[in-house]
Parts: C-alpha cells; sequence; structure tokens
C-alpha cells in the first residue's frame, strides 16, 4: 500500500498557507488546510498519525496547544512548528511539547521540504515497527500454554534438560516444543527467538505465567 503523503496546513494567513501548499504540490506532496486550531480540530480525525505543520501564532487555541492535542492523540503524529525568527524559547517549548521539528521564519522552502521527508520516512519506519510487532504478537499467539511455559524458561536461560527438570516432563517433550516454539515464531536461532519475545513485550507475562 503506497504511504499518504499529505501535510495538514494550520495557519491563520491564507497567502501562507497557499504558498505552502504550492510548494508542498511541487515536490508531489498534498496537502490540506485550517485557518485555526480549531478548525483543524473540527476537520480531523485524532485517530491516524499525521504530518502537521503549525504556526504558533494562532487566533484561538495557540499553536503549542494544538501541539499538546495532537500528540497526546496520537504520539507518532509528526507536528512541525513554524515560529518568528529567533524565537528559540518558543521553539525549545515546542520541542519539548513532542513537536517533531520546527521551522523559523522567513521559511527556507528547501529545509522546509526536508523536514517534511524526513516525517514522512519516520511515519514509515513506524509503520513497519508496527506491523512486524502485529506479526510477532500472531504467532505469539499460536504457541500452546505449555510451548509459553517453555518459552519463559528459555528466556531465563535454561536449557533443555533444565526445562524438562523444571516443568516435570521428559528431555524429548521438552526438545519437542523448543522444536515447534522455534517453527512457530519463525525463528532461526535462540537469540533471533529471545529478540522477538523481547520486542513483542511478552518477556514479564511469559515469566509470570511459568511461576
Amino acid at each position: 500500500m503506497a504511504r499518504e503523503r499529505c501535510v495538514h496546513i494550520v495557519d491563520d494567513e491564507v497567502r501562507v498557507r497557499e504558498a505552502l501548499t504550492v510548494l508542498l504540490s511541487t515536490a508531489g506532496i498534498e496537502s490540506r488546510s485550517y485557518g485555526s486550531a480549531e478548525e483543524y480540530l473540527d476537520s480531523a480525525q485524532l485517530t491516524e498519525p499525521a504530518c502537521v505543520l503549525v504556526d504558533n501564532q494562532l487566533p484561538g487555541m495557540s499553536g503549542i496547544e494544538l501541539l499538546k492535542r495532537i500528540v497526546e492523540a496520537t504520539p507518532n503524529s509528526s507536528v512541525i512548528m513554524i515560529t518568528g525568527f529567533g524565537d528559540v524559547p518558543t521553539a525549545v517549548l515546542a520541542m519539548k511539547a513532542g513537536a517533531f521539528h520546527f521551522v523559523q521564519k522567513p521559511i527556507d522552502a528547501e529545509a522546509l521540504l526536508a523536514t517534511v521527508e524526513e516525517a514522512f520516512s519516520r511515519a514509515d519506519k513506524d509503520r513497519d515497527v508496527q506491523r512486524e510487532m502485529a506479526e510477532l504478537r500472531a504467532r505469539y499467539a499460536l504457541l500452546t500454554k505449555r510451548e509459553q511455559e517453555v518459552l519463559a524458561l528459555i528466556l531465563e536461560g535454561l536449557n533443555t534438560k533444565l526445562i524438562a527438570r523444571q516443568l516435570a516432563i521428559s528431555v524429548r517433550t521438552a526438545e519437542h516444543h523448543r522444536a515447534a516454539i522455534m517453527q512457530k515464531m519463525q525463528a532461526r536461532n535462540i537469540s533471533q527467538l529471545v529478540r522477538m519475545a523481547l520486542g513483542v513485550g511478552r518477556l514479564e507475562g511469559t515469566n509470570n505465567d511459568a511461576r
């Protein structure tokens, strides 16, 4: 599926919104414009991560407040703040509030496009990680209760003989469970299996199951 290359522009000045729309279009980037933070919140659904270009000086709700609302709703959003030239305190405040980046006026077109592309790149990586985590969780869900117990002991560093003793099963049965785990998790070796288990955040849960 092709990634959505869309930037939401929130600025109360029409000429600025139009200029940014034209600039983004030259790079093949779609954009949607809003004249205030309230208009953006009314029009956009804060359920999916987005790339948002926000002017700090907005009528009504400030750009910083909008930034906080967006980041709170969708932490993976990339909010790029527009600040006045030399307005370092605002820029620092924006970064602390979760801004992806900030640009100063007068806006450098090349630098802005590079920042937007960087935001898209981060979004792609985030989606890849989420997809990988979903796949790993689906594989983990295929494990039986006993296989989850064996996996927990593998994560504790126990070898097959110790696992068999801990669970009061034969070594052959322990080896069978271990092989089944490797196959279901699609792990090439134990180190990869451990990375997978840690990656899906199952370490604590599996250890609790084994106790």
